[in-house]
């Protein structure tokens, strides 16, 4: 039910839905060694990745989902990340969803997926700047792939969500401790 809703509410906004397969997960094991099995080789990170109730693989477009912890706004979150497209770097998507997840839930706050504070910082307050910036409709298409943006002319935060990811870490590092 949340994924065909989640789904629904995406079509309505976006106009599409993902093409990406979904993999429910029961428990916290089973997550783990989804999470586990899709590791790469990024810089140590501050905190523990194996305890994430949900997570979408661009490469293998899949969307993994923990069934036993998951809010309906975990399913929304992921399913916008399965329509965003794939030449962003992986921290503007990440951006990009957590943006449009707040966004289509703002009327119902309950359903909202919790997430650590970091993240407002990192991806929350950047792409708001942005979206101030161009406007929503401009990225909602931004997002998806039909319209593009001139970096260089955007604010340094702003700039950042733009970097390749080994980058975008190295200099983000401070908010993971």
């Amino acid at each position: 039910m949340f994924l065909d809703n989640a789904n629904e509410i995406i079509d309505e906004y976006f106009g599409l839905r993902t093409s990406f397969d979904i993999v429910i997960c029961s428990g916290s094991w089973e997550m783990e060694v989804q999470v586990i099995s899709r590791r790469r080789q990024l810089p140590i990170l501050q905190y523990d990745d194996t305890k994430c109730v949900a997570m979408t693989d661009y490469r293998l477009q899949e969307i993994i989902i923990r069934y036993d912890t998951a809010k309906f706004g975990h399913y929304l979150h992921e399913l916008i990340h399965g329509i965003l497209s794939k030449n962003h770097s992986q921290q503007l998507r990440e951006g990009l969803a957590w943006y449009f997840t707040l966004q289509l839930t703002e009327p119902y706050r309950y359903v909202r997926p919790s997430y650590p504070s970091w993240v407002d910082q990192l991806y929350v307050y950047p792409v708001k700047r942005l979206a101030r910036i161009v406007g929503d409709g401009f990225l909602k298409d931004f997002a998806l792939g039909k319209a593009f943006i001139h970096k260089n002319a955007l604010p340094n935060d702003v700039q950042d969500l733009f970097l390749p990811e080994e980058l975008f870490y190295a200099t983000k590092r401070r908010y993971y401790r």
